[in-house]
């Protein structure tokens, strides 16, 4: 299975090397980061860890959090994907480039990953981890149909998470129409 999906304006697909300085903005970005380390930046091995863990996820399941970009233009915008927690669901998630904000970007991206979530990996359910105050994320799960389970640790959900509360939202996606890839 290859992971290309495309949205009206956006391209999600693998990580390339030339993406790095993309990924490299956004992570050393306080605004950018506000919502997932209190605005601390990533260490280099950092980057490094997540886009291993990406291609890890991408070479065992097909999908991963992969670059947002622009279809007109080329431009990397963010990252939006899918990609397993620990008790084996799958955590749809997006991250939008500040300068993209109130666009629907994360919306179309999500929107899409669900249907792909759907009829193509033929999965139940669908889970979203966000940071309880950032709202503007939690306006997306809801308003893609996900409905909050409740303020859990992250740890709950996936061991590289610290201790942290996050909002848990969850999407049941009804019958699997197609076969499940090897995992």
């Amino acid at each position: 299975m290859s992971f290309l999906i495309t949205t009206q304006r956006l391209r999600l697909r693998p990580w390339r090397d030339s993406d790095r300085p993309a990924l490299e903005r956004m992570v050393r970005d306080p605004d950018m980061m506000h919502f997932l380390t209190d605005g601390r930046a990533w260490r280099d091995d950092e980057v490094d860890e997540f886009l291993e863990r990406q291609a890890r996820h991408l070479a065992n399941h097909g999908v991963c959090m992969g670059p947002a970009e622009l279809i007109a233009s080329g431009e990397v915008v963010g990252t939006a994907g899918l990609q397993p927690l620990d008790d084996g669901t799958f955590e749809l998630g997006w991250w939008i480039w500040k300068a993209y904000w109130k666009q629907g970007l994360a919306t179309e991206a999500a929107t899409r990953l669900v249907e792909h979530a759907r009829q193509v990996m033929g999965l139940d359910r669908l889970a979203a981890v966000i940071d309880p105050p950032n709202l503007a994320s939690r306006r997306v799960a809801e308003k893609i149909g996900m409905h909050l389970e409740g303020i859990r640790s992250a740890r709950d959900t996936n061991a590289r998470r610290p201790d942290m509360p996050i909002a848990f939202y969850m999407m049941s996606l009804g019958t699997a129409q197609t076969q499940r890839p090897p995992i």
